[in-house]
């Protein structure tokens, strides 16, 4: 399978290594599991695999891929709308480039909420591939495609035409259907290094159904600021659910590798050359702002926004309290920085290499 073999692997087994539930014996699903690259991927992470497809075609030539591998699962024909299986039967449901074929994908998400167990995760990486493929039909633009012919792409874009999910803005949407659900933490983050050849902007949307917590949970609900876009913004969001007393949380962030450091804003983790760098929610935020704006100069209100939201509690005069205490933990020598820098009178920027050419 030239796919496993790509750097798209990688690129998938990176998603799946950040949102796969934290226990062993995960039995996974692979809804929509077309030729089993994402199930061999779960296979590599430690997951016992069933796969379901509505194609048998497909289904043939996943057996045949994993057989292939020496690897085992088991593949069901089945409708990702009506999935037989009883309820909480798994830990971790991953479906890839799925749910913008389908109809109903409400009913598809409501059948995956009832199979996954209490403080199961549902991973979707997925695109809004049907509104980039009609709106380029709208500009009168020839559709193309390496090893799809242009009668196949005329039908694929007739189809994507009338499903519904074509006339919805995701993932925000997608986001949407499992707050009424009853999610207890979305997770969603951008992938793939921008927008891919349709046009579309691929994400990963992580989903946590009420049960184990995730272990940062409290890091999370002790981070409050109300920011953020989906795959647009900086920073952390959290909503009321449903009108209720409790509080359910989104994160919509994307992990950042960037010269010397690491970050995985799903944990408020840095790591600076390997090593971690413990830092608070605030000056985490901070960080993460100039982080994503390597070399240019952000202003004190910006980081002002990422640390507190719309909620300014404290001055101006706070941020470079701030960035002292980062430059304590960051730099070799906080005196002579060579990461966080000042500008005088406008605000900091970050050198995510130290300098080094």
């Amino acid at each position: 399978m030239d796919s496993y073999r790509s750097d798209k692997r990688m690129m998938f087994a990176e998603e799946v290594a950040k949102s796969i539930p934290d226990k062993d014996d995960i039995k996974a699903l692979d809804l929509g599991c077309g030729s089993g690259f994402m199930s061999m991927i779960l296979l590599d992470a430690g997951c016992s695999v069933t796969g379901i497809d509505f194609s048998q075609d497909m289904l043939a030539l996943a057996r045949e891929n994993l057989a292939r591998k020496g690897y085992e699962a088991t593949f069901l024909h089945m409708r990702a709308q009506q999935l037989d299986f009883p309820d909480g039967s798994f830990d971790f449901i991953v479906s890839r480039n799925v749910t913008w074929t389908l109809e109903d994908v409400d009913e598809v998400y409501a059948e995956v909420w009832r199979v996954l167990k209490d403080g199961g995760v549902f991973l979707n990486l997925d695109a809004n591939y049907g509104k980039c493929f009609n709106e380029a039909d709208a500009r009168g633009e020839v559709p193309t495609h390496p090893t799809q012919t242009l009668s196949q792409l005329r039908t694929r874009n007739d189809i994507a035409h009338n499903l519904a999910i074509t006339l919805v803005e995701r993932p925000q949407w997608d986001i949407d259907q499992f707050w009424r659900l009853g999610a207890s933490e979305i997770r969603c983050r951008s992938i793939g290094g921008g927008t891919n050849a349709s046009g579309s902007q691929m994400f990963a949307l992580e989903v946590h159904k009420p049960g184990t917590a995730p272990k940062e949970q409290a890091v999370v609900e002790a981070l409050d600021t109300p920011s953020q876009a989906v795959l647009g913004g900086v920073g952390a969001a959290s909503k009321d659910h449903a009108g209720e007393a409790t509080r359910a949380k989104v994160v919509l962030v994307d992990y950042v590798r960037t010269g010397d450091f690491e970050f995985d804003p799903r944990k408020f983790v840095i790591r600076k050359n390997g090593i971690p760098v413990k830092l608070t929610p605030k000056e985490f935020n901070i960080l993460l702002t100039l982080a994503r704006n390597p070399g240019k100069l952000v202003s004190r209100a910006e980081l002002k926004a990422a640390a507190w939201g719309n909620e300014f509690a404290e001055d101006d005069r706070s941020i470079a309290v701030y960035v002292r205490r980062i430059r304590e933990k960051l730099e070799d020598d906080s005196s002579h920085p060579r990461y966080l820098l000042t500008h005088w009178g406008k605000g900091y920027s970050f050198d995510p290499t130290g300098g080094k050419v």
